[in-house]
Formats: C-alpha cells, structure tokens, sequence
C-alpha cells in the first residue's frame, strides 16, 4: 500500500504550512519564505521540487502492482 499523508499546520504568523509524508517517511514540506522572498529559487528554497518525479513514478509503480493508494489528511496537531 502506498500512503500519502498531508499534515497541516500553522507557523508561528498563523500562515499555512504543509508537510507530505509518503509511507511515513517526510518527503516534502512547504512553508512561507519570510527570510528570503526574493531568493526562493529552485536551487536554494524550492528544491524539493526535483524529488516530485520520483514520487509520481513511486505513486505509478504501486498502482501498477494493484496496492491501494491512500491520501490522509491531518492537522499537525493530531501527529
């Protein structure tokens, strides 16, 4: 089974952040870029982007096998 978890949470601004775990493992997080806005780019802030193939071929692999694929969706709270 492959499951994608989406925990939500809230900084210390009350602005949204996100944390993807896939099969419990932290894979990637999203979170406002107060320090440096005008720098968020892909080679500094926004890497993780390059890990969303990976992830799409993981998420084909297990449906290819036939294993169920499971979103869950939490507040941070509640981990």
């Amino acid at each position: 089974m492959m499951e994608v978890k989406l925990i939500h949470g809230k900084d210390w601004n009350d602005a949204a952040i996100l944390e993807i775990e896939v099969n419990g493992k932290t894979e990637l997080s999203a979170y406002p870029l107060y320090e440096c806005p005008e720098d968020a780019t892909l080679e500094r802030d926004l890497n993780f982007v390059y890990r969303i193939p990976r992830l799409m071929k993981q998420a084909y692999e297990a449906g290819k096998s036939g294993e169920p694929f499971v979103i869950t969706e939490v507040d941070e709270e509640a981990v």
